[in-house]
């Protein structure tokens, strides 16, 4: 459900990109947009600008439409009863909400429903209160559940400061991607230099001196109207970002209960870290050049995974792994760490187009914001409990251990989640850094045992031939100077030489 729930983000960015064309064709056939040259020529200048004022406020106003659907559905949805009950504290409507959505049992837990629809349960202790500081206190420091905070928000803001850094928001990094060949220079050779409308005045002309206007964003198209830009910036974003990342999303949705949702995190931040990497080395390589498709290509293929694994994730985990009381909170200080790292994206994006004076720059970009994928990578890894656990049809399956079924993964309740980090440790797992690298050192130390007991087993193969339980076994052999040894019958008790 919570991915479905993400999928709209790509899908509204997408149906965004699709209004503003509509509106953007429904002006051209209302006033012929496309032939006025807005942009280019001042004889419709003020026509054009009434036009595309009209335009984007347009598309502004139908953004609030869905929002406002969302608000009158929202009165409509009840909170849910452990909500009512762990953070409002409300048993009675608690249960009365669970009835709504589940229906009226006739008894709980073999307990008769009382008149007034509640059951006639014993006097329990009271809750804590949510945000006291003892509660705060026991439950992030006592507990040692900041681990999870930290692994959370890290991950988030990470992700974020890639993201954000591709810069794919900026029409002008699309258009540095899409580019086959270098920028035209403003000079007397381009076929927009004079104006072709009667009495017409071109503004190509002021460009030499003042540089391109803000919304030319594509500089080896230069006599592009503002209608032939806009629709080009929407081909290329839906191209590029769109399409891959719904397809990231919709895939996501089939997998998230067939992969280890944790462990894909981490592994999808290491698989971001190398894509970042080869994009970074292909836009360097086929830059403003007939292979420039090749850096669409990966970056598409970027957004894809980003979707399918990091972007999706990142916003579930939280969602999953706090308790009822803390899980919006925690899960706001995941995201606003997002939005501090798309923040720290724009300053070190802007540094880079600053300082350092290079048409490929872009590419600078691309392997720059690599570390930071490999950083979200380790701060997943360590500081992240597992979510799910594997269950076998047909057998036990309890313990995880087998039993001759079906393996298949089972997500782990919201109760045993919201345990956290004392569950977790219960369970066996590390979480920490130096807790998995403990961890890391003791398996790696134990699989090279089972491999030196393994060649050890087949040496002794080589050399000995075990007969059934209670036999003997001759063992031949030569000593140290080649003097043949006696053959000797050793007793074997059926598991190996006694």
């Amino acid at each position: 459900m919570l991915s479905s729930v993400f999928l709209m983000q790509p899908v509204g960015q997408a149906l965004a990109q699709i209004v503003g064309v509509w509106v953007l064709l429904g002006e051209d056939a209302a006033h012929g947009l496309h032939d006025l040259q807005c942009g280019l020529d001042s004889l419709h200048e003020e026509e054009c600008k009434k036009i595309i004022d009209g335009t984007w406020r347009i598309v502004i106003g139908s953004g609030a439409v869905p929002a406002l659907l969302a608000i009158i559905f929202r009165f409509f949805l009840y909170d849910c009863g452990l909500y009512t009950l762990e953070v409002k504290n409300k048993p009675g409507n608690a249960f009365r909400d669970t009835q709504r959505v589940y229906g009226p049992p006739p008894s709980t837990n073999g307990m008769p429903l009382s008149p007034t629809g509640g059951a006639n349960y014993p006097e329990t202790e009271a809750m804590p209160l949510q945000f006291s500081f003892q509660d705060l206190h026991d439950y992030f420091i006592k507990d040692k559940n900041w681990y999870y905070l930290v692994g959370t928000s890290m991950t988030w803001f990470f992700l974020d400061v890639s993201f954000y850094g591709f810069s794919l928001d900026n029409r002008g990094t699309l258009a540095d991607l899409w580019a086959t060949t270098d920028r035209i220079p403003i000079d007397s050779n381009l076929a927009c230099w004079n104006s072709t409308l009667v009495n017409g005045t071109s503004l190509v002309r002021d460009w030499q001196k003042g540089g391109l206007p803000t919304w030319q964003t594509d500089r080896t198209k230069p006599c592009n109207t503002i209608y032939e830009t806009i629709i080009e910036q929407t081909k290329q974003y839906l191209l590029t970002v769109s399409l891959a990342s719904i397809a990231g999303s919709a895939c996501f949705i089939f997998f998230a209960n067939r992969i280890r949702r944790r462990e894909w995190l981490t592994s999808s931040f290491l698989i971001l870290t190398v894509l970042f990497l080869v994009t970074g080395g292909v836009y360097y390589g086929v830059a403003h050049g007939s292979g420039a498709p090749a850096t669409v290509v990966c970056v598409a293929i970027c957004h894809f995974v980003f979707n399918f694994g990091a972007n999706t994730l990142t916003f579930i985990i939280p969602a999953e792994i706090f308790p009822t009381t803390y899980r919006s909170t925690c899960h706001g200080i995941s995201a606003a760490a997002g939005k501090l790292g798309s923040i720290v994206a724009v300053l070190v994006v802007y540094g880079i187009n600053s300082g350092y004076n290079s048409t490929t720059r872009q590419g600078l970009i691309f392997l720059l914001f690599a570390t930071f994928m490999a950083l979200g990578a380790i701060y997943s890894w360590a500081y992240l409990p597992d979510v799910q656990r594997p269950v076998y049809d047909g057998g036990d399956g309890s313990d995880g251990g087998g039993g001759g079924g079906k393996k298949r993964l089972e997500t782990r309740t919201l109760e045993e989640l919201g345990e956290g980090y004392v569950r977790a440790c219960q369970e066996g797992q590390a979480i920490g850094v130096r807790e998995k690298w403990g961890l890391l050192r003791a398996q790696l130390r134990h699989r090279a045992g089972r491999n030196r007991e393994r060649s050890g087993m087949e040496e002794m193969g080589r050399g000995v031939s075990t007969p059934p339980s209670g036999g003997v076994v001759v063992v031949e052999g030569r000593a140290g100077g080649g003097r043949p040894l006696a053959a000797e019958p050793v007793e074997v008790d059926g598991r190996g030489i006694a």
